[in-house]
This record gives C-alpha cells, structure tokens and sequence, in this order.
C-alpha cells in the first residue's frame, strides 16, 4: 500500500457516507484524505499525482446505468492507476466483466457488512480485484443456465477421446494462459502477471481459440471446463 491514500467518494446517502468515511478513517487508513463530490466526472477535483499515493474512487448508485459506465470508462482512460469501488444494489452481468475488463478494482452490493468492507478495501489497495458474493453467484448460475448441460453430457460420453487429444495440444503456457482467462483476468492482467507483452499474450489466446475450435472467450472457457483444463 502506499505512503498516502486520497479518496474520493460519491455517495449520497449522508448516514452511509458518514460510515464508510468513519471505516476509512479507523480500519483502513487513519491518514487517508477524503474528498466527497455529488457527481462523475471527477476529472476537475484530482490532484497531481504523487508517486507515493493512491487514488481511490467509491462510487455508490443505487441501479449502474450506460451513462455510469461510460463515465467510468473516460476516467479509466485518462487515469490508469486510479482504483475504482462501485457500489451498487443493480447490475447487469455483462457491465460487470466489462467493468472489470477497463480496470475497475471492486464492485460490491450496497448491503455489505462493515468488516466485509474493510476487507475488501484493503485487498483493493493491495492490488486484488473484490466482487460481492451476491454478483459473483449471479455469474455462476447464469453461465450453467445458458448451457445444456444434458447436450455437453451426452457430448462428454462420445467424445472423451477428443478431450484428450485437446488437452495434449495445449502448451504449458497456453494452458497456463488458459487458466488465467478461466479467471476472468483481462489481456493486461495477463501480460503484468506473467511478464509478457499484449502481443505475445493475444496471440497465446488465439492460438487456444484455434486448438480448442471455437470463436470466443466464453466458449474457451465452456470448452476448457468441459474438457477437464479448468475447474471451478
């Protein structure tokens, strides 16, 4: 973590500010600076950045709309390094992986317990991603239900040679890279954990996509766990 923290919150319930500014202060970062703003775009309150101090936005809206994402999207781009915390009580699935995709560090349900979010604070500014339970289960259940899984049973009983063959196509670093994409990590992520170039990394992806014969990222990750390359 380092030496200084600025937060600026959007919250506009006073009593919920006045707490997660109260848990900030006590559990998180006594020294933190925090400054309260009514609304995004943000871009005319950040201060020059110093080398020693992170930048953290919680941002709270009761339902993430289009214009909520595109605002995060242009504070993305022109702040790299800016942590973002969006807490929200609706979400649709799909703003959530792209969400995550631009680099948003957290997204959270605005019923979470204090200790819960101290935690998952804390893993943000340490570098982790954090999702709620609650979305996280969403994600689940809405991947097993847009597949058949009686078609990939019945696939799984006549084709298990093919599920072989797959696995022994694969690389050491493809399935290593397979993994990470299993996970939800994006390209970047990707080239920052394992020390690789976007290049070499997209093209690891599309060599998977070729060897594992399908068209997407979601199908990668279907194919991968029905062919035993990926557990859940």
């Amino acid at each position: 973590m380092s030496e200084n923290l600025h937060v600026y919150t959007i919250i506009n319930n006073p009593i919920f500010l006045e707490g997660i500014e109260n848990l900030l202060k006590r559990k998180v970062f006594p020294k933190a600076t925090i400054t309260h703003l009514d609304h995004l775009p943000i871009d005319d309150y950040i201060e020059p950045k110093n080398k020693k101090s992170t930048d953290l936005l919680i941002y709270d809206v009761a339902k993430f709309s289009n214009n909520d994402f595109n605002q995060i999207l242009q504070l993305m781009s022109l702040h790299h390094n800016f942590k973002v915390l969006i807490i929200t009580a609706n979400i649709n699935i799909s703003d959530v992986k792209l969400l995550f995709e631009i680099g948003v560090m957290g997204i959270i349900n605005n019923n979470i317990q204090p200790d819960q979010f101290v935690e998952n604070v804390t893993k943000i500014l340490n570098g982790d991603k954090v999702l709620s339970r609650e979305y996280w289960d969403l994600i689940v259940e809405y991947f097993f239900h847009s597949v058949d899984n009686l078609d990939l049973i019945n696939e799984k009983k006549t084709n298990s040679n093919n599920d072989v063959l797959l696995l022994a196509e694969l690389t050491c670093r493809e399935k290593e890279i397979l993994g990470y994409i299993c996970d939800g990590k994006s390209t970047r992520e990707i080239s920052e954990d394992l020390f690789l170039s976007l290049h070499t990394v997209e093209t690891h992806r599309r060599k998977i996509l070729n060897k594992l014969g399908v068209k997407n990222t979601a199908s990668m990750v279907k194919m991968a766990i029905k062919c035993n390359l990926y557990s859940l």
